[in-house]
This record gives C-alpha cells, structure tokens and sequence, in this order.
C-alpha cells in the first residue's frame, strides 16, 4: 500500500458568545440527564458524566442554548474551509462530557463527515486533544483554549488523554455531515484549478 499526501487540517474557532451562555450551560448540565463510562463497561474509558445516550436529542435544555451560537460559528468553518450555506449543516449529535482528574477517553474515530469539540470549560492544566491523520498516524496535541471549537474530518483517530489536573474539564462534542454532492454546495471559486 501506498499513502499519497494531500493537505488537510484542523480548524479551530471561537465560539460566538461563549462568555455569555457558558455558565448557563454548565448550570444546565448540572440539573441534566448524566451517566458515565468506567473501564468496567468500555475498554479504557473513563468520563465521570455525560450524555451520549440522548445525543440525537436537540431539544434537552441546555442544547437550546448551545446551538444558535454553533450554528453561527459554523459560518465561519464553512467559509473558510470552501463549503457554504450554513443551513445545509447536518447535526448528527450532541453531547456533552465531564472530565474529572484521571479521566480518560481513548483512542477512537466517529462517524459522518466532520466531528469537533467545543471547550465550554477548560481550565489551564487541563489534558489536550490528541489527533493522528491518517497518513501520519503521529499524535498531534491541539492547542485550544476554554471557548474555541476545533473541527477535524471524523475518520481521523483521536482521543482525550488522562486529565492531570484536579480541575473539571467539560467539553461538548458534535458530529454532522455537509451534503457536499448536491450542486452548488462547494464554493468553486476557492477552489484553483
């Protein structure tokens, strides 16, 4: 097998008014629906809380909240990266994860186009997001800090690695699909030929 390098990257963008919904966020998420991953029922993750059973969900609470604000950043991802027409971004799923001291998840791709994370809370000292391409297979840390969004394609392997800090890392984690077939939906002027 041959590998043939093509340019890709990782994008990373602020959300728009994080300071403004975070904390209402976070309350939200404290009163919500929450289970955990423990090695004893997956193979090396460990997330204190999280939602991921109700990621299809877009009416929980705290989801009304988040994704005006996502889908007006993600205005910025599409223009930067060739695509358009906000509107056509396919939400697959949403969730949250809270990260305690220790707390791991492993090395795993998703599905559907493009996946992403949003740092709601992120303290200094935190873990960083490990990211490998799939020509390299080299672990790349992403340097982000609390309010970014970072956006990578979702067969790229990745993982939260163990959180050393005693502070609470909480992150919101997103999958979607651009119908990038459909006519029209690529700005060609971006693109040179």
């Amino acid at each position: 097998m041959k590998k043939i390098r093509i340019d890709a990257c990782v994008y990373r963008l602020k959300l728009v008014d994080h300071h403004k919904i975070k904390d209402k966020i976070l309350s939200d998420i404290d009163r919500s629906f929450s289970e955990s991953l423990s090695p004893a029922n997956s193979f090396i993750d460990s997330v204190s809380k999280l939602d991921w059973s109700q990621s299809q969900d877009f009416e929980r609470s705290w989801t009304k909240i988040f994704l005006p604000s996502f889908y007006i950043t993600m205005k910025e991802f599409l223009a930067g990266s060739g695509y358009k027409d906000e509107e056509n971004v396919q939400l697959n799923n949403v969730w949250y994860q809270q990260y305690l001291e220790e707390d791991i998840h492993g090395w795993h791709v998703h599905s559907d186009h493009f996946t992403g994370v949003y740092y709601l809370e992120y303290p200094r000292g935190c873990s960083k997001t490990e990211i490998c391409s799939p020509y390299s297979l080299k672990p790349k840390k992403i340097d982000a800090s609390e309010g970014d969004i970072i956006v990578f394609p979702s067969h790229w392997i990745h993982r939260g690695p163990p959180n050393k800090s005693k502070n609470r890392k909480t992150i919101i984690s997103f999958n979607f699909n651009l119908p990038i077939m459909e006519e029209g939906n690529i700005n060609t002027r971006m693109i040179r030929r």
